[in-house]
């Protein structure tokens, strides 16, 4: 095979180097020239390197689909499309998607094929009614998309609904692999002498963006309330300075650890007892699974994502995301029983099994095939008619 490809997300560096080069390097291997679009966000000074990528072209998405600047991300991506005439544009990230999707609509009447990965709908049982917007937007969108591929069910079965009757293809993989060889392998003692942490202290911790809806301030006021416990927080974020505020009200600055974006993540999860995740909404978590794959035990908010494989008193601890005495209880639980935390951590590691870079990667190239040009109107037509079935 050979032809061009498109991957569009917001930023390189943080989505496409971080979950998308296996799936680069397939296009290369089946001889695609491959393209990256997405704003530059790698370090001052740094050169940008996308492996696997022919061209990288740079275009910020700003995080408001109405956003003025926005616009001229729209006309570039529409000339990019228009002028390359590729065979695939695979978009990611919910800003990108909206956007691209609307900006080849006139390439995709020529062949193109438009695939979207949903890493977890805006809208989800339970969100404000406000998340509607987010449903509707995308159920316009759809009519623009031919292979719409999701990680959970819950979102899996809404892409069903409203791809019912429309040419486009729902799709589910198991997450955008994790890759748990990558996963531990670090020196417990000379992390925690790094961050100045006892080497008997119970440590949790926590990786992900510091917001709203990762809810990283629950961990911060459960680890603060339970005196023998450590915390390691990696991330950034807009809420961080608040984060590290409220520690310090608590009493707690010298016992929680913040460390900031940390590439070497997987292999601080040596250094840890217990892994807390209490984000209000996930597509699915792949920092969580990479903690279970690291034989820690999980404390975390049951949503959507994390119901996907974290199963309460199998190998994790599921509360509701504002279940403060919940999180504390769990933490003073785990860090009196190391028996209860080792049945957790195996049972979790054997979980996440499933969600391997092998499996994804399987499971996206499949959908690939299917989707390239030159699949056969019946075919399509049967693959089209078999999903209708199953909605």
């Amino acid at each position: 095979m050979s032809g061009r490809v498109l991957f569009v997300a917001s930023v390189a560096k943080k989505h496409i180097l971080q979950f998308h080069i296996p799936y680069l390097k397939w296009f290369k291997e089946q001889g695609y020239t491959v393209d990256v679009c997405a704003g530059n966000d790698f370090d001052f000074g740094e050169k940008p390197k996308i492996p696997y990528c022919d061209h990288f072209y740079q275009v910020p998405f700003y995080r408001s689909p109405i956003a003025l600047k926005n616009f001229t991300s729209y006309r570039e991506v529409k000339r990019l499309a228009e002028k390359n005439k590729y065979d695939v544009i695979h978009f990611h990230t919910p800003v990108a998607a909206v956007i691209g999707r609307l900006a080849v609509r006139k390439p995709r009447k020529k062949g193109t094929v438009v695939l979207y990965t949903a890493h977890g709908f805006h809208f989800y049982k339970g969100a404000p009614k406000l998340y509607k917007l987010y449903y509707l937007i995308e159920k316009l969108l759809v009519r623009f998309t031919d292979g719409l591929i999701t990680i959970n069910q819950e979102d899996h079965g809404v892409a069903k609904r409203i791809c019912k009757g429309k040419k486009c293809l729902p799709f589910i993989i198991p997450g955008i692999g994790a890759q748990l060889d990558k996963v531990g392998g670090g020196d417990r003692q000379a992390i925690r002498k790094q961050f100045k942490i006892p080497q008997d202290a119970f440590l949790i911790m926590s990786n992900s963006e510091i917001n709203a809806n990762k809810n990283v301030e629950m961990s911060v006021k459960a680890a603060a309330e339970v005196k023998n416990v450590y915390m390691l927080v990696c991330g950034n974020g807009g809420m961080l300075r608040s984060c590290e505020e409220l520690a310090e009200q608590l009493g707690a600055k010298d016992r929680i650890i913040f460390a900031g974006y940390r590439y070497d993540a997987k292999q601080l999860l040596s250094a840890a007892d217990a892994f807390i995740f209490p984000s209000r909404r996930e597509g699915l978590g792949l920092a969580a699974i990479e903690a279970m794959a690291a034989g820690l035990p999980l404390i975390a908010a049951a949503n959507r994502g994390t119901l996907e494989y974290a199963v309460d008193g199998v190998n994790a601890m599921l509360y509701a995301p504002d279940d403060y005495m919940g999180f504390c209880g769990a933490l003073r639980r785990l860090s009196d029983d190391k028996e209860l935390c080792k049945i957790l951590g195996e049972n979790g590691k054997k979980a996440a099994q499933k969600y391997s870079l092998d499996c994804a990667t399987a499971a996206m190239t499949d959908i690939y095939r299917q989707m390239l040009p030159g699949l056969t109107a019946e075919k399509k037509d049967a693959a089209l008619k078999e999903n209708a079935s199953k909605a």
